[in-house]
């Protein structure tokens, strides 16, 4: 009996109902929550995915069995997207964020290195 492609198509037919939810009806509270533990749904889903395909566990839809490749396809096409969508562009969007914060910082720190040393030259020559 197929079940792990199932309950990975499971986890994320819940997932994608309450982002759809949290979108439709603007829910805060809710989208706050899913943004911070969609890595986690992602990592279950996938290892859901990956027994599947080691147990080569396809999935039967209402007697009709699509293709075990395709269904195999489909489902990793569905994690990738999910996990630039949730993790890596999240990701990028704070790497760029850090590394401005840290070219202000270095311009403050040569900014204090070039007043302190015009002290000291200003001290040594009094």
């Amino acid at each position: 009996m197929p079940i792990y492609l199932t309950v990975f198509w499971i986890i994320y037919a819940l997932f994608g109902l309450l982002i759809l939810i949290s979108f439709l009806f603007k829910i805060k509270k809710l989208n706050k929550y899913l943004q911070e533990y969609s890595v986690l749904v992602l990592i279950i889903a996938l290892s859901f995915l990956i027994i599947a395909i080691i147990t080569k566990d396809p999935m039967n839809i209402a007697g009709y069995t699509i293709p075990t490749e395709l269904q195999w396809l489909g489902s990793l096409l569905v994690t990738g997207f999910s996990a630039w969508k949730f993790y890596l562009n999240p990701l990028k969007i704070k790497v760029y964020s850090m590394d401005r914060e840290i070219g202000e910082v270095s311009a403050s720190v040569k900014k204090v290195e070039n007043n302190v040393s015009m002290i000291l030259s200003k001290l040594i020559k009094k």
